[in-house]
């Protein structure tokens, strides 16, 4: 009956040391992933990770700051802070603790000018890359999932990596600063939308593509592994 007691209240302890600190949860708005409400987030994967969230006993504090800040306080690990969407690949894992993945995307594509003779008719990556003179517009800090990582690297790709949104990146691709960037259905069906050159762009399905990249929360070491298991059992 002691022991049972003892347990008992090393049980209560122990979790409320675990859920006693607010755990920050970085943003950057993104549609349709990550959207701002008037009061909260919403999206393909704000709404099912904030679902998950509330079903726990976690504190937790939502702030908005440019995606080039989020690994940078992951990585430096002065408290348990996360961020939402993210890719998983190896780099990253060496240094983060990721949840089960919240969303899966629909295969990657590109987005190019109607005009741009150096896409083929029926695009792949390989014969996209063949042809040197390719210049990819990126997002600086972000992957595009291990199989057009490692295909930028065999290749030697030309990017240009700029912090600026979807919106804008679109801007430069229509002004012809670069010949193409990489986005996933998702995301390319809303922006183009809203764009005002949006005549003068494309989506391209990619042939022979992967299944599309899953996004989950990237957390920093100090988030306790029982935070990130409270997470994973309430995410559907």
């Amino acid at each position: 009956m002691i022991k049972k007691l003892l347990f008992t209240f090393y049980f209560l302890f122990s979790t409320q040391n675990i859920f006693a600190d607010t755990l920050n949860i970085l943003f950057e708005e993104r549609p349709p992933y990550v959207t701002k409400t008037h009061d909260s987030l919403k999206g393909l994967v704000a709404t099912p990770l904030l679902d998950a969230l509330k079903k726990t006993d976690i504190k937790f504090v939502l702030k908005e700051k440019p995606s080039k800040r989020h690994l940078h306080e992951i990585k430096i690990n002065k408290t348990a802070v996360c961020a939402i969407g993210w890719f998983k690949n190896p780099q990253r894992e060496s240094y983060a603790k990721f949840t089960k993945a919240i969303y899966q995307d629909q295969p990657m594509g590109i987005i190019a000018r109607v005009d741009n003779k150096k896409i083929p008719s029926k695009p792949t990556i390989d014969n996209l890359f063949k042809d040197n003179g390719v210049r990819i517009l990126g997002k600086t800090s972000y992957s595009y999932g291990t199989f057009i990582d490692t295909k930028l690297q065999q290749y030697k790709v030309k990017r240009f990596n700029v912090n600026s949104d979807n919106f804008k990146m679109l801007t430069l691709i229509g002004k012809k600063r670069a010949d193409l960037m990489f986005i996933s259905f998702e995301e390319a069906t809303q922006v183009l939308e809203k764009h005002p050159l949006k005549q003068e762009l494309r989506f391209v399905k990619l042939q022979n593509m992967p299944s599309g990249n899953k996004r989950y929360l990237i957390c920093s070491q100090k988030t306790s592994n029982e935070i990130i298991s409270m997470i994973n059992k309430n995410l559907k």
